[in-house]
């Protein structure tokens, strides 16, 4: 399985990872990273996706502390 992440990771914390969903991007954690779970934007609201299903996110302390999103690339 390919990794759905960028080659090369580039980690962030949960501020900048929040720029890059709102500039278009899709976000992951470095634990998800194989399991093509990841966060955008959908019709205005910050949603998980995961198993083809897209849910509106309820952010978690854990979420916003994290420092290891990274950048979806796109051709998954």
């Amino acid at each position: 399985m390919q990794n759905p992440v960028q080659d090369k990771e580039i980690v962030m914390d949960f501020p900048d990872a929040m720029r890059k969903i709102l500039e278009g991007g899709k976000i992951t954690k470095q634990e998800w990273a194989n399991s093509k779970i990841y966060l955008e934007m959908r019709d205005g609201f910050l949603c998980l996706h995961r198993d083809g299903e897209s849910n509106a996110l309820m952010v978690s302390e854990g979420d916003m502390i994290g420092e290891d999103w990274v950048t979806v690339r796109d051709d998954n």
